[in-house]
């Protein structure tokens, strides 16, 4: 016998998702009004026919999806979810097919978003067209090619060298999205039946004490089920707490496919979050805001805060030697593309840490001075937890290897914090990164020692995709 609360859960879930798709689509309007609009002003060249096709392609699919959406008939709403993902798809790929956009992993928004329908079979179906329609993309681009520019003899070879990386990118999303969509659908699914069966033990038990109002011993019974019942539910919550937040670690770790040095950066910033946190607290500052509670919730926020790196061009963040002025510039955005991308996340412990992980993603480049980026904001202006997230953010990018330096000994890095006591750090956080000069060459001594052979492994795992890298590998021992 079917269950009417879990379909009703799971309708009402691809309704809402629906909407958000035409949201989004109708959003997308503005990518093609934006190349028209800078083609005319000199600031870049895109053909106006070209980004007309994709204006008319986007505002029709926005409005196709939002008529069908207007319905609350199941197979309408069945019929918006698979055009909505295919629009989706399609915008990415017109995007993508002319070489005018350079696009890495942006072909992937579309199986994550069919995650969300808690849909396995539909998010693997998304994820393989949206991998036949990046091949095609990448074979129609390489005809847009310059060859001289590019240094590749032939499109033919520019194609064969191009479709690698695709392919390890596909792998990489297709394990992904299959994991997330399998276990958030049966998280999802047992929640939603332990809300069904404890609304039916509160009816059967009204019931019962109707029909016999004087046995107190089987009320007593029935009350004890339903304390044991609600004990159970809470047990269930916190293990989908817990599952959110395992998920939320293996999204991060799999960055390992984007950036060479995110997955550990995200680690090594989190753990310092924590440690800097509690040294505050035992200085007495911010005793009450920081509880054990907080402390971990603001590490596990710090894991995300690179996340809007996603959305960098690849040849930029792992680019070897220093940037450009143009190439700093892009790299600067990183901060608003994280939140954008986070405001897109499900609700965790009611909204709050969501609040948390979009607070450290933004602010966590701006300084006490107010020379930081990307509003110059100044002072308490700047969020705690991104206060305490952009001294741990420096302390692991001054200690740890990277593409254009080497490593500064812990000492040195401790000795610049003193130095921007009250310029580039609060005060009160500088002092207790000091404070903890000695607890820091610990955990970084432990850092190099645990994960020096695995970062072996995957720096020659990049070396077979990018021959740049070729000459690196000494700093990142």
């Amino acid at each position: 016998m079917p269950n009417t609360s879990e379909d009703s859960f799971f309708t009402e879930n691809i309704v809402n998702i629906n909407k958000k798709i035409y949201t989004i689509l109708f959003c997308a309007v503005i990518v093609p009004i934006s190349f028209i609009a800078l083609t005319r002003a000199g600031v870049w060249y895109v053909p106006t026919p070209y980004a007309l096709m994709i204006l008319i392609y986007t505002i029709a699919m926005a409005f196709l999806c939002f008529i069908l959406n207007r319905s609350w008939n199941r197979t309408l709403q069945y019929v918006s979810m698979y055009l909505g993902l295919i629009a989706i798809s399609g915008f990415v790929f017109l995007l993508g097919m002319k070489g005018v956009i350079v696009l890495t992993i942006s072909w992937a928004f579309a199986p994550f978003i069919s995650c969300l329908y808690y849909n396995r079979r539909l998010t693997r179906i998304t994820t393989i067209i949206n991998f036949i329609l990046t091949i095609i993309a990448y074979w129609l681009r390489s005809f847009a090619v310059t060859l001289v520019l590019s240094g590749v003899k032939s499109q033919m070879r520019w194609f064969i060298e191009n479709v690698p990386g695709v392919i390890v990118e596909f792998i990489f999303v297709f394990l992904v999205t299959d994991f997330l969509s399998k276990r958030t659908y049966e998280t999802f699914r047992r929640l939603v039946s332990l809300n069904s069966d404890k609304d039916g033990a509160y009816k059967r038990l009204n019931e019962k004490t109707l029909e016999q109002f004087n046995t107190n011993k089987e009320l007593q019974e029935k009350n004890e089920y339903i304390e044991r019942l609600n004990k159970e539910l809470n047990t269930r919550n916190e293990s989908l707490s817990e599952n959110q937040h395992k998920i939320i670690e293996f999204v991060v770790g799999s960055f390992s496919a984007f950036d060479i040095f995110g997955v550990t950066h995200n680690y090594h910033t989190g753990k310092y979050m924590q440690v800097i946190c509690k040294q505050l607290r035992e200085d007495g500052y911010y005793v009450e805001e920081l509880s054990d509670k907080k402390i971990e919730a603001f590490m596990l926020a710090a894991l995300l805060h690179d996340v809007g790196k996603i959305r960098i061009p690849q040849r930029i963040v792992n680019k070897v030697g220093k940037y450009t002025k143009e190439e700093f510039e892009i790299m600067k955005t990183h901060p608003m593309e994280g939140r954008k991308l986070l405001e897109g996340m499900p609700l965790i412990d009611d909204g709050t840490f969501n609040v948390t992980a979009k607070e450290m993603a933004l602010y966590h480049h701006e300084r006490w001075d107010g020379s930081g980026y990307p509003y110059g904001v100044s002072g308490e202006g700047i969020p705690l937890c991104a206060r305490i997230l952009g001294a741990a953010d420096v302390l692991d990018a001054l200690t740890s290897p990277r593409l254009y330096k080497e490593p500064l000994s812990v000492e040195e890095a401790v000795k610049v914090f003193e130095e921007e006591k009250g310029k580039s750090f609060e005060p009160c956080i500088a002092e207790a990164v000091v404070e903890l000069k000695d607890e820091i060459i610990k955990i970084d001594r432990d850092f190099k020692t645990h994960e020096g052979a695995k970062f072996d492994d995957e720096l020659a795992r990049w070396k077979k995709y990018y021959p740049e890298l070729k000459n690196f590998g000494k700093a990142g021992k």
